[in-house]
Parts: C-alpha cells; structure tokens; sequence
C-alpha cells in the first residue's frame, strides 16, 4: 500500500539517522504477554471507554518508565506526502490531521529514535512493557495511557488505515524507526508502533 509507506516514511531524516541498531520489541517472558496488533481490537471494559470523549490538543508527553519528557510539536504532511516529524531529536510530534489524544480514535505521536552522534528521543521506546503509562498534558488536562501492544513492521506491511484509524474508544499510538539504517532510501527499514488504550485523566 503506497499510503502507508509514504505516512509511516514520517521518520525519514537522513541526517538524524545513522547505522545499525538492533532492538528487542517484543515484552520480556516474564512481563505480561500481549499480541502485536494488526486488525481492531477493542480495549478492556472501562467507564472512560464507554461513552464519546472529548480530545485535547497535546503539549507535553511523559513516559516515565523510560525517562521521557518532551514537548509535542502539532505537525502534519509533507510535500510529498509523508507524515513530518520534528527537525530536532529532542521533540515530538503530533499527527495533527488525525484524532486528538483522549478523543475516541488512535492519536499519533512521533518522534526520532537516534541522531548523528546521540540517542533520541524515542531510543528507549522499544523497552516498553505492557501496562507501563503514557502521559500526555494539553489545554489544562492530564490524560494517562497504558500500553498494550507494540510491533515492529516493515514500511511495505504497515497498515495505516489500523496505525491511524478511529476507534470507538480513546487510544495512543507512537511510532519511531527500527530495524536496520537502509542507505537507499535513508531510512529505517521497520517501524515501532506502541499501542496504548486511556486509563485515566
């Protein structure tokens, strides 16, 4: 699917990305298991979950687990019709055309995992575990998300219309580059995605 490649390409810096790095995506044995997500899937039972939410417009993201604290810049498409991500390894960004965090649907983050000479942002990413927490602050509220599902998929096998899509409930997804550094197309060849699901606000 073009689309997916060209919106999922979002990572696409040459400048701030540079070899090899391998990561383990998949939850430790000893954590809860979860199942990379690849069709709908509905969240646990939640009074937050039933009934329409209203979203934010974000302005900080925390990961505590991993240490994260950003400021999540509101972007949208390219020129050439790729998801822009922040021109800085220190920031996030917001896919603004798509739904808002804490609003029924998958909100989309974004953010670098390496620069030239430094880790990004998003390096740790990949160390998530189910239930860790996800904390995105905006227009005076405090949303809390827990993650359950994350996958590395190659930009051919990304489905933008499940990474992207509404939902009846509010979810997070986050999205950095993995996999190998492909010097042909100046990217990453895979893609992390980090599902999480609204516990509280």
């Amino acid at each position: 699917m073009t689309g997916a490649v060209l919106l999922l390409a979002g990572c696409q810096n040459t400048e701030d990305e540079v070899g090899i790095r391998t990561e383990n995506v998949g939850f430790a044995a000893e954590q809860t298991p979860v199942t990379p997500v690849k069709t709908s899937r509905a969240p646990a039972e939640n009074p937050i979950n039933a009934v329409k939410n209203d979203g934010i417009a974000p302005e900080k993201i925390a990961i505590p687990s991993i240490g994260v604290e950003a400021e999540v810049l509101h972007l949208g498409i390219t020129d050439n019709g790729e998801m822009a991500v922040p021109s800085t390894i220190d920031e996030v960004s917001w896919f603004e055309p798509g739904y808002e965090p804490g609003g029924n649907g998958r909100a989309v983050i974004a953010g670098h995992v390496d620069g030239i000479d430094s880790p990004a942002v998003f390096w740790d990413l990949s160390k998530l575990a189910a239930g860790d927490e996800i904390i995105v602050e905006g227009e005076g509220s405090r949303l809390v998300f827990k993650v359950y599902a994350m996958e590395s998929v190659e930009l051919e096998l990304a489905d933008v219309s499940s990474v992207f899509g509404y939902r009846s409930s509010p979810e997070l997804v986050l999205i950095t580059c993995s996999g190998a550094y492909d010097s042909d197309r100046g990217t990453r060849a895979e893609r992390l995605i980090v599902y999480a699901e609204l516990i509280g606000q």
